[in-house]
């Protein structure tokens, strides 16, 4: 048989047209019953095939709204000549070339089935000799070259280990081939095992073994998660190891036809019948025993209000041992093990025990003592009016914390250092200071030689003001205080406020005098590769001044770190040199008088690559 396709010519000129065209048909000679490709441009239009003696075919087969091509189902009726195709509103192309026939490649037999990777296929027919290929499911193929018997009557080839089950496909090698389908499937033999059973109680090394057949078929065993394991096949039995991570689902065996045969349905052990000792009553570095069954598959243990697991000092078949770690709350004790199964057991830890206070009633901003059993525990101390006071205890028996002068009169809230807390259910009363104080103290940092303003309470009684000791001027503008404070303060200092009835001291930190750092934009924020960077806002730059300094503390500095300064509006330099800049750890910006125009209008991108950005800062001079 001689395959061919017919071809057309395309429009004159190279122009290119938007009206159907047939390019070419095949194959020819056709084979009655086969495909017929059609090829051409904008053949949508196309509604049918009219062969000769009349016969039209109106089923084409098209791929996704292809232009360019279909196929049909050539006749058996169909006889030599032109070919027609008709078009939607009645216009038809003829083809110019004349449709011949083959003689019938035809299919009597195919044997055996099923058959096994390496036995010999036997397909039986006639005009075999004009086959090329014979192509298996997944279009695994076969070549003329490699067959070891080709004649008209007879193929016999080899069956490849990667055939599947399905049918084949007898085909050419023309341009456009000729194609033959077989009308039953081959059977292809798998490897199989006797029985597909479910194990439960799992565990990880135990070894598995499934007898079966064509077990020589198997060239990988792959577990649940899709790793493969090594394995052994003795006596038609396959047989292997379960890994460390071994986890619920199907093991299967695979041939090289990648056909994927369930060998067992698993089903893993997990810590089960747990019991804790001691289950409540918990301290940080307390031991805690956890007895069961399948604990030797145990892992590491997971805590409430702790990030991170735990590993256990002893691991055994029936009991771990685990440190109680710092931070950690009352819940769920979960043992994880590395096939993703779970266990779970409840714990409590130990709660701070209120007794009393003494005294109570007690006065705004003096001391009070709470009494109790474990207050060692706290680590603050709420009072009513949500007001917080962080304190370090040095007795489990009592707690002595200073009463905010702006605390209210209710019950007290004490939060241990890993974040529970228990509330006292009984309430302290608050007197308020008859003396002239401060009831809120403001927020922010208070300069040497700066003047500082508060507001005080019961300013009428307010008679005098002490600096560590030593009586200042002061301003008192209603219940407004301004307050002059030393140039030469620094650090910790006392202020005391004397009243005609009394006085209150508190304690005030001062910023030294010189520059003033003041941080106007908190990270941490990854550059990454000039992906990441600080938008600062323009008000943050109000109080700039020429001179001052923009800071930039970094981290994670990498090399060809490069650092950039962008004008906040249009993102291109701030100032000549101020991008693409090589950098080794912190760096900094002056502030010249063209620079804080621009800042102070459009604010500023902070950026580059490779470090990260801690905090930026400008420092006012």
């Amino acid at each position: 048989m001689i395959a061919a396709v017919v071809f057309f010519a395309c429009s004159e000129d190279g122009i290119e047209s938007t009206a159907p065209q047939l390019k070419a048909f095949g194959p020819n000679p056709a084979l009655r019953g086969s495909e017929m490709t059609f090829v051409g441009e904008n053949l949508d239009p196309v509604i049918a095939v009219v062969f000769p003696g009349n016969i039209k075919i109106e089923d084409l087969l098209r791929e996704n709204g292809d232009k360019t091509k279909f196929k049909i189902v050539v006749p058996q009726q169909a006889e030599p000549g032109i070919i027609e195709l008709l078009l939607a509103g009645g216009s038809k192309l003829t083809a110019k070339g004349e449709l011949t026939f083959t003689e019938p490649i035809t299919i009597t037999g195919i044997t055996p089935s099923p058959l096994k990777r390496g036995q010999t296929l036997t397909i039986e027919g006639d005009y075999l000799n004009l086959i090329q290929k014979v192509v298996f499911a997944e279009e695994i193929e076969v070549k003329c070259q490699n067959f070891t018997t080709w004649t008209r009557e007879k193929i016999e080839l080899v069956l490849p280990a990667e055939a599947r089950t399905g049918t084949i496909i007898l085909a050419d090698t023309a341009e456009i081939p000729f194609e033959l389908k077989s009308e039953t499937a081959l059977q292809v033999v798998l490897p199989s095992v006797d029985e597909t059973l479910t194990q439960t109680g799992i565990k990880p090394g135990e070894q598995i073994s499934a007898a079966g057949k064509d077990l020589d078929l198997v060239v990988t065993v792959e577990m649940p998660d899709g790793t493969s394991v090594p394995f052994d096949i003795l006596n038609n039995t396959l047989t292997f190891t379960l890994p460390n991570n071994i986890s619920n689902g199907a093991v299967v065996m695979i041939p090289a036809s990648g056909v994927r045969v369930i060998v067992r349905n698993i089903d893993v052990a997990a810590p089960d019948e747990l019991e804790a000792t001691p289950a409540a009553g918990l301290r940080a570095g307390d031991e805690i025993t956890v007895s069961g069954t399948n604990l030797d598959l145990v892992t590491t243990v997971t805590f409430a209000g702790i990030d991170n697991p735990v590993t256990p000092t002893v691991i055994e078949p029936g009991r771990i041992k685990v440190a109680f770690p710092e931070g950690a709350q009352s819940g769920d004790l979960v043992l994880n093990t590395a096939s993703g199964k779970t266990g779970s057991v409840h714990i409590e830890t130990l709660k701070p025990v209120f007794a009393a206070y003494n005294p109570n009633p007690v006065s705004a901003g003096e001391n009070v003592e709470i009494q109790g059993e474990n207050l060692d525990l706290v680590a603050s101390v709420t009072f009513g009016g949500n007001k917080n006071v962080d304190v370090t205890a040095t007795s489990s028996a009592s707690l002595t914390v200073k009463v905010p002068t702006n605390a209210e009169t209710g019950e007290i809230t004490l939060t241990m250092a890993n974040g529970e807390s228990v509330t006292t259910e009984t309430s302290l009363t608050v007197d308020k200071p008859l003396v002239a104080y401060i009831p809120v103290m403001p927020e922010g940092e208070i300069a040497a030689g700066s003047v500082w303003q508060v507001e005080i309470t019961n300013e009428d009684k307010l008679t005098g003001i002490e600096w560590n000791g030593t009586t200042m001027q002061y301003v008192l503008s209603g219940n407004n205080l301004y307050i002059g404070i030393p140039s030469g303060a620094s650090g910790d200092n006392t202020l005391k406020l004397v009243s005609s009835n009394g006085d209150i001291s508190y304690i005030i930190n001062v910023k030294a005098n010189g520059a003033v750092e003041t941080v106007i934009y908190t990270g941490p924020t990854s550059t990454g590769s000039w992906s990441g960077y600080a938008q600062i806002e323009k008000e943050k730059f109000a109080n700039a001044t020429v001179g001052s300094i923009i800071h930039v503390k970094t981290s994670d500095v990498e090399a060809g770190a490069q650092g950039s300064f962008k004008d906040g509006a249009t993102w291109s330099e701030i100032a000549t040199g101020t991008d693409y800049f090589d950098i080794t750890g912190n760096f900094d910006l002056e502030i010249t008088p063209e620079i804080l125009e621009k800042l102070q209008s459009s604010g500023l991108i902070v950026g580059g690559q490779k470090y990260t950005i801690e905090d930026v800062s400008i420092i006012i001079m």
